[in-house]
């Protein structure tokens, strides 16, 4: 978790976050595992992200396992700060860390679905309550990536940046957020309502069953769907490999040239 830090805020980035978007927000109808989700996917669609990369980001950073979905899911609720990141059951209780942390003279904390560094980026948000809304903390993200985009102009490299700029840094972190997104479906879970449970009878055995007989229809429906998400993904990672590896073709036929115009042997020896 953590991240944005050492980022250089120019060019078209800089522009995405002139004027922060102040969100206006109703009362969530969904629970808190599917708000992340959800919101991503409005700003994918709002900004023209590509499908499931918003999510994919957020679940890498706040993402935990939930064990009815049997997925990971990315919690609006989330506070990291000095490596260490925690849960929280409510936005309160998440609001009352950092105002617990604060208090100590911790500035570097991260936030809610999206981890936003509250050090690096002071003025995303009016106040603690709208940092850890799901509509605010995914929209400012959104408007970064975007601008960041702006000025790599390469959807993997921008979010790369979107953690550090730091070579090292941000290689590590495509790595792991191109598995999330290859695997997306399994985090894109907005779209389901999540199964009613309910302690069955005595003398059943222990544990809970479904209270809807809907729900074994709910989860072949989410399975098919994950399916049918993890092939399109597969796709735009093996696009962007071509497209690395057509990159790298291109710089070493340059440097062939370059050396053998210098009289030098174009293999290096």
């Amino acid at each position: 978790m953590g991240f944005w830090r050492q980022m250089m805020m120019t060019g078209m980035a800089a522009m995405a976050l002139a004027a922060p978007l102040r969100a206006v927000w109703a009362a969530p109808s969904l629970p808190p595992e599917t708000q992340c989700a959800e919101e991503a996917g409005k700003n994918e669609r709002l900004y023209g992200i590509p499908s499931r990369l918003l999510n994919s980001i957020s679940v890498v950073e706040s993402g935990r396992y939930d064990r009815d979905y049997k997925a990971t899911l990315a919690w609006p609720w989330t506070v990291t700060s000095q490596g260490e990141g925690k849960y929280f059951p409510t936005k309160g209780e998440a609001i009352a860390e950092v105002r617990r942390l604060q208090g100590k003279g911790v500035k570097s904390i991260d936030v809610g679905c999206m981890q936003i560094n509250l050090m690096y980026h002071p003025t995303a948000f009016s106040s603690l309550d709208e940092a850890f809304e799901p509509v605010a903390n995914v929209g400012y993200a959104a408007r970064f990536l975007k601008g960041l985009f702006g000025a790599t102009d390469n959807w993997v490299t921008a979010a790369s940046y979107y953690h550090s700029q730091t070579p090292h840094l941000a290689a590590a972190y495509r790595e792991r957020l191109m598995k999330v997104w290859e695997g997306a479906g399994s985090t894109q879970m907005a779209s389901l309502a999540r199964p009613q449970l309910q302690p069955i009878k005595p003398g059943k055995g222990p544990g809970l069953v479904p209270s809807s007989p809907r729900v074994e229809e709910q989860r072949q429906a989410w399975r098919d769907q994950q399916a049918a998400y993890r092939g399109e993904a597969r796709q735009i990672a093996e696009a962007y490999r071509q497209a690395r590896l057509s990159e790298y073709q291109m710089r070493r036929a340059r440097m062939v040239e370059v050396r053998r115009a210098r009289g030098l042997s174009p293999d290096g020896y």
